[in-house]
């Protein structure tokens, strides 16, 4: 304990020199105390010094000194113990043997805690600190839960980390790219011997098909000291077997792949199983088989073509809508054109206004529910007319005058690509008659083909498009496209080229934007098990603004009609509900909600399968836990020297208390021992005065 003064130590002369004269100023110089006869002379020295002490300390004060105080901290040694819950530490165990390990791991443990403080931990996909080991995790992060300790224990006295694992790792970085402050005892479970076993490895499948699609699912297998052995593999959903093949195993290490076609005949999300057939003497059947699943939809689209009569190229157009199975093509002439095009999610008007059809019905019913159009122009075409039906270009035609025009590509166009070789092929088909004229595109509209005559590549558009406010539209300018449709087939023997550009030319046009007021998603339609489903939802109003006012609420059913109603979460503008746990299955889900007097909805569906990575890799990795234990100067012990560890641990020097020494500096004027004193020494020189009389 040091004082320290904010001025110069001799000024404590002054604080003693104010004491003395203030103490004999009242004592002596008073006439209470100067009368012989009341013989107070022992009492003029105590109540003196009593006055002498008290204003001394109290000048003393005014000098702001500080007490300066010396600490001894001791902090003792932990032991954090760290072990792995995942199912792959009871693969080819008996429950006798995991109890026996799990015996010899209290005892152990228990010898510890007479000594050290132990902190528990398991680990999964996670960490948690318990000491309650049920084997359960369905996957093993070896780098995660390192990381936590090393940021739970960062700056603390931890005396050694015992981390018992397998040293399997399936989700996660490599352990050992990762810096760890603390030794590491690893205990290594686990068999490193490849165990007799038959497995699925890995399916690859498309997670979204389209309703009559031929699915192909690739399937990696694995077999280990099974050679010479044939085993069955089947194709299964929803308990019917759709294929099976007998596959051989060839060598003591084999490894084959192989595949199923089937075809999405209904729309929904469908569960598949792979599946083996066990075979004598394997160590897990866990791993032999594999649910996914696979959502179907039904992406054809309705594609209306309106005409004034009969042409070449809505023949050449309907070849190439009626070979994709996504697509539907309904032809109306004008004179008989039905209005109702709800259905439709594209119109084709093909030569349209003519000079002697206005078509004023057409025009009326695309724009009044902002359905995609492609406008294809032509000898019959009225451009005067055109011009006032459409945005997407204004064209001033010079009279009867025409240029004969090649396409050829814009590169600078991006949104949808061609191929190669469709862009060289472009140059060598048939020129189109275009009408002679001034051209002005309007907003927003970019060509992805542009007319090049003779040798002079100008920027009049051959082919289009227009994204206006959220309705795209397109325009073909020119008489002759169904020519190319044979100068390709002529020159290449198929029709690819041609192909390609109608077909991307509806698929871009025709792609829905989401019109609906009130929408509602989950992050992705296939979860595992335990994993977070977010479903979130947003609801817009007349100027399609977000809003989250209204309550809005979830239902979901599994494939039993069990119904779980959940009420939506507001975030800052729409809404959200979380949830981890449900079971394995598929589930269909409706969120409602009520805006403006109208009642909306919206639903949609995901499934949620289960993990199986702790049974895809069953060959413990106890080269890793070795190379852990040197990086970070620990020791690498067999599950059956347990009672070495816990030797080794108390013999080592390094596991001790650290002692840190700390200076924590204050006010005297705050020590409340010194507050009473001063009290004390005036309280009983006030009574003492009393007492005798004086004031």
């Amino acid at each position: 304990m040091k004082i320290i003064l904010s001025y110069p130590s001799w000024f404590f002369l002054f604080c003693i020199a104010l004491g003395a004269i203030y103490a004999l100023t009242l004592y002596y110089q008073s006439s209470h105390f100067n009368n012989e006869q009341q013989n107070i002379s022992w009492y003029k020295k105590v109540l003196s010094l009593l006055r002498f002490v008290a204003v001394s300390i109290l000048s003393f004060l005014l000098l702001s000194p500080f007490i300066k105080s010396r600490y001894i901290d001791k902090i003792d040694p932990v032991i954090v113990f760290v072990h792995d819950n995942s199912e792959s530490i009871l693969l080819g165990l008996s429950s006798e043997d995991s109890a026996a390990y799990l015996s010899k791991t209290n005892q152990m443990l228990s010898t510890l805690g007479e000594q050290y403080q132990i902190d528990y931990f398991t680990f999964d996909e996670g960490i948690k600190e318990n000491d309650t080991l049920n084997f359960t995790g369905k996957s093993s992060n070896l780098s995660h839960a390192l990381n936590q300790i090393n940021g739970l224990y960062f700056n603390q006295n931890v005396g050694a980390v015992i981390f018992a694992t397998d040293g399997i790792y399936n989700q996660g970085s490599n352990p050992s790219y990762n810096d760890f402050n603390f030794p590491l005892y690893t205990i290594a479970l686990g068999d490193t011997n490849q165990q007799t076993d038959v497995k699925v490895v890995a399916v690859r499948h498309n997670k979204l098909a389209y309703l009559d699609d031929d699915i192909q699912i690739d399937i990696d297998l694995q077999a280990n000291h099974l050679k010479g052995k044939n085993y069955q593999l089947l194709l299964e959903k929803n308990g019917r077997t759709l294929g099976r093949k007998t596959l051989m195993i060839k060598n003591d290490f084999d490894e084959q792949s192989t595949n199923f076609t089937v075809q999405a005949s209904a729309i929904g999300i469908h569960k598949y199983s792979v599946r083996l057939e066990s075979l004598e003497g394997e160590i897990s059947e866990v791993n032999n088989y594999f649910n996914f699943y696979i959502e179907v939809i039904d992406n054809r689209q309705q594609i209306l073509l309106v005409a004034s009569g009969p042409h070449p190229d809505i023949a050449a157009i309907k070849s190439v809508v009626e070979v994709n199975k996504n697509f539907e093509l309904d032809v109306q002439y004008v004179n008989k054109f039905q209005a109702d095009i709800d259905a439709y999610s594209l119109v084709i008007i093909h030569q349209l206004p003519a000079q002697k059809q206005g078509a004023k019905t057409v025009f009326s019913a695309v724009k009044n529910i902002k359905i995609p159009v492609w406008h294809i122009t032509g000898n019959s075409s009225a451009y005067n007319l055109l011009n006032q039906e459409q945005s997407l270009i204004q064209i001033d035609k010079n009279r009867e005058n025409t240029n004969e025009s090649v396409p050829y590509f814009n590169n600078s166009f991006n949104n949808f690509t061609l191929s190669e070789s469709t862009i060289n092929q472009l140059r060598k088909f048939p020129p189109l008659i275009c009408p002679f004229g001034s051209y002005e595109l309007g907003t927003n509209t970019t060509a992805v083909l542009k007319q090049k005559i003779g040798s002079v590549k100008t920027d009049l558009p051959v082919l289009a498009f227009q994204d206006y406010f959220g309705t795209r539209s397109a325009i073909f300018i020119g008489e002759g496209l169904w020519r190319w449709k044979l100068h390709d087939y002529l020159e290449n023997g198929s029709n690819e080229a041609f192909n390609e550009i109608i077909e991307k030319t509806i698929n871009y046009l025709a792609l829905k934007g989401d019109q609906r007021k009130f929408r509602v998603n989950t992050s992705k339609t296939s979860f595992f098990e335990g994993e977070t489903i977010l479903v979130e939802a947003e609801l817009y109003n007349e100027n399609y603004e977000l809003i989250n006012g209204p309550e809005a609420n979830l239902l979901i059913k599994n494939e039993d009609k069990n119904e779980f109603p959940f009420v939506f979460n507001k975030t800052s503008k729409a809404y959200q509900y979380e949830t981890n746990s449900l079971p394995i299955g598929n589930y269909t889900y409706t969120a409602n909600t009520s805006f403006n007097g109208k009642a909306l909805e919206a639903s949609g569906a995901f499934s949620i399968k289960a993990m199986q990575l702790e049974a895809l890799q069953t060959k413990a990795n106890h080269h890793l836990l070795r190379k852990l234990s040197e990086q970070t100067n620990g020791v690498f012990f067999d599950v059956n020297q347990l009672d070495e560890l816990s030797n080794q641990i108390d013999t080592m020097s390094t596991i001790k208390p650290v002692l840190y020494e700390s200076f924590k500096t204050r006010p005297i004027i705050n020590l409340f021992g010194l507050f009473f004193l001063i009290i004390s020494l005036l309280g009983v020189e006030w009574f003492a005065r009393k007492w005798l009389g004086a004031y």
